[in-house]
């Protein structure tokens, strides 16, 4: 009778571990993921200094409504501030994720937010011939995080404003 209730305790204890950590959501697990799958983009941002690299967080993929086939990444150091710029594609279809160094730098989005994000973040929302774009800062204002949908003429887009939204929420959450 004891050693099946300890096997039972035992297997419990298992199964609640398993559930905690599979539905954590960090930004050293994404960020960590996408390192380990794509070591191009881990080398690039090397490249950066650790105190930006520190602020860079990137998207749950199941966030983004695209059956992503590539991903690339591009650090830019030749000016500073420096920017992290991450491609998600799908054929004609692409999600770009773009974090500046916003440490120390004032910021003015010249308009009104538009959209309220995660953790009262505002977000600053906006459609130009086809292009989604959300814009916001963090929440230490060290980084401006915009993400864009991109699809190429006559491609029907996946993404609208909820989706947008969703995906900068999924970044903005993995920052508490």
């Amino acid at each position: 009778m004891k050693l099946k209730l300890t096997f039972l305790i035992a297997g419990l204890l298992i199964v609640l571990a398993a559930c905690n950590t599979s539905g954590a959501s960090s930004t050293e697990n994404e960020l960590e993921a996408l390192k380990e799958n794509h070591p191009e983009i881990k080398s690039e941002l090397e490249k950066l200094p650790e105190e930006f690299r520190n602020e860079i967080t990137v998207p749950d993929l199941d966030a983004i409504p695209l059956d992503i086939r590539t991903i690339e990444g591009e650090a830019g150091t030749e000016l500073t501030p420096h920017t992290m710029d991450i491609y998600y594609q799908d054929g004609k279809k692409q999600l770009n994720l773009w974090i500046k160094d916003q440490k120390d730098i004032g910021v003015s989005m010249g308009s009104e937010p538009n959209q309220q994000l995660s953790n009262d973040i505002d977000g600053y929302y906006k459609e130009n011939d086809g292009i989604l774009e959300l814009m916001w800062l963090s929440k230490n204002e060290n980084a401006l995080f915009s993400i864009q949908g991109v699809v190429a003429p006559g491609e029907e887009s996946p993404f609208n404003e909820e989706n947008m939204v969703e995906i900068a929420n999924s970044i903005i959450q993995q920052r508490n």
